[in-house]
């Protein structure tokens, strides 16, 4: 068990890096990032499933909001992959909706969003990229909380 939650954080380390440096993240990370937190979540299955469908729902609804206002405001549809948002930050935010009920999970999505803001505005400096790494800030940010989820005994986050 160890050994999966060890392979969870590597990717998480590797989609903080890849999206960092190239700003894009490798198909296979997400897969494997759902598959991993599927299965290390300490439910029974069709309880995950659920879990799964309403992080899902949440996260899509929030994004087609997005798009809506997006597209209201400037008068013509605008696809949000294109302006604002990246493949691999939605493939990212539906990988690890096995790990979070649904309030920690909206918990989770805003406060790794100020955390993105804040790390984007620290390293605007050191940065030519114009790009936010969403996924890479994220993946980071959820390393940081399942380490402390499985470090410390303040309340648990995630279902880990």
């Amino acid at each position: 068990m160890k050994v999966v939650y060890a392979i969870l954080l590597l990717c998480l380390v590797v989609v903080f890096f890849q999206d960092l440096k190239f700003r894009q993240i490798h198909i296979i990370l997400p897969i494997v990032i759902f598959g991993v937190s599927f299965f290390l979540t300490p439910l029974k299955k069709y309880d995950v499933l659920e879990i799964v469908l309403f992080n899902t729902a949440f996260f899509l609804i929030t994004l087609s909001i997005l798009t809506i206002y997006m597209s209201l405001k400037s008068k013509k549809f605008l696809n949000p992959f294109q302006h604002y948002f990246g493949l691999g930050d939605l493939l990212l935010y539906t990988a690890i909706t096995p790990l979070f009920i649904l309030k920690n999970y909206i918990l989770f999505f805003i406060l790794s969003l100020l955390f993105t803001i804040i790390l984007q505005f620290g390293l605007k400096k050191f940065t030519k990229e114009e790009t936010v790494p969403l996924a890479g800030f994220s993946s980071l940010f959820l390393l940081i909380i399942l380490l402390k989820d499985h470090l410390m005994i303040f309340q648990k986050i995630a279902l880990l």
